[in-house]
């Protein structure tokens, strides 16, 4: 559905009809905020449009593969999903739905025929999968699937045959085959392949077609590249690469937890990376490094799966958890947990960024997620 939306806004634009408006969606979990800004494609100028108060900590979200719905989950107890219905017009939302969730969800994402959402609880050490009706509206009948300790990520492929999950504690990216008629995850072979040790695999990121995945070490500000069999969904190590340069001066990074996040006890400068995106067209992979708040920058062999360093590049947001590509790639977006503004940056050569916009964010902004709407 989403191509079909790039088509209409085609066609729209050669028939003189109005241009697609492109629409970034970020949770703020200190004041349960999700604030929709208008992202300019032209100029990456950044625009706040509205807030919606979902609820105390709302934290991830993810867009139903039609772009009609956004889900976002609350992490206060009684743990549930939000659905919001998007304006086709405005890019507004409007509550719809809500549903219970079986735990505390760091990561949420739907698969890519939006009949399943799709969870992982860090402080639960679980997945979860529950089905998402007709009218976007998901449901009650929660599947457990326990993991090994921290459960980061969970993302379908791009042919919606596999599931893969990043679990930090046990540096691990767990793989399945899912079965698109009831939701059911089945392990792949002995159901996990194995990162470079003491990594701490955190979010995952696909290639374009699906041909590879990538992988971002929350501990060692590392990228692990792996090679999807396009029968059985396995995964194989091709390339792993170094993202923090020695001249930031990090040491290797701890395990955090609710009660430790911050390290208040340990003074010492520490690697904690977080998010993971590819551009549209696969050739440059950005992940974030929160110490620092800066972002690394590597270049994708489309054909062999092997990253190469390009550089290292600051960032004014402090402490930088989530960023995202605008659907052209000429624009990241980027929000602090500790800063009061969201960032518009022009990607240049060798992804060195400029920043060129910024807008007032809500509190402890993180999570964002972007639309392109043909009319709005």
């Amino acid at each position: 559905m989403r191509k079909h939306l790039l088509l209409a806004a085609a066609i729209g634009c050669a028939g003189g009809l109005a241009q697609a408006s492109t629409f970034a969606y970020i949770s703020s979990p200190e004041d349960g905020m999700i604030s929709q800004y208008r992202l300019d494609e032209n100029t990456g100028s950044l625009t706040l449009v509205h807030q919606t108060h979902a609820g105390d900590q709302v934290n991830p979200m993810a867009l139903s593969p039609d772009g009609s719905t956004l889900y976002a989950a609350l992490r206060v107890k009684p743990f549930r999903v939000m659905a919001y219905r998007i304006d086709p017009a405005s890019g507004q939302l409007d509550a719809a739905a809500e549903a219970p969730l079986a735990a505390s969800l760091a990561y949420l994402s739907t698969d890519r025929t939006g009949r399943y959402l799709m969870g992982a609880s860090y402080g639960g050490n679980v997945l979860t999968v529950q089905p998402i009706d007709a009218e976007h509206r998901p449901g009650e009948d929660i599947k457990v699937y326990p993991t090994g300790p921290y459960a980061h990520s969970v993302r379908s492929d791009p042919s919606n045959r596999f599931v893969y999950a990043g679990n930090l504690g046990v540096d691990q990216v767990l793989q399945f085959t899912l079965d698109d008629s009831s939701g059911t995850l089945e392990p792949i072979g002995n159901g996990h392949a194995s990162v470079t040790a003491g990594s701490g695999p955190r979010h995952i990121a696909f290639a374009p077609g699906g041909k590879f995945l990538y992988v971002v070490g929350e501990l060692s500000g590392t990228v692990d590249s792996f090679s999807i069999d396009a029968q059985t969904g396995a995964l194989t190590k091709v390339a792993h690469v170094e993202g923090v340069p020695k001249s930031l001066n990090l040491v290797h990074g701890e395990i955090r937890n609710a009660g430790n996040n911050d390290l208040k006890d340990d003074p010492t400068p520490r690697i904690w990376a977080a998010d993971i995106r590819v551009s549209p067209d696969g050739q440059l992979i950005y992940i974030t490094e929160r110490t620092t708040s800066s972002v690394s920058a590597f270049k994708a062999d489309p054909a062999s799966g092997t990253l190469s360093f390009q550089g290292n590049y600051p960032l004014q947001e402090k402490q930088p958890r989530n960023i995202a590509f605008s659907p052209s790639g000429r624009w990241l977006l980027v929000t602090g947990e500790k800063a009061d503004k969201v960032g518009s940056y022009a990607v240049g050569a060798a992804g060195a960024l400029t920043r060129t916009a910024e807008a007032p964010s809500g509190k402890g902004a993180l999570w964002i997620e972007m639309l392109n709407l043909p009319g709005a």
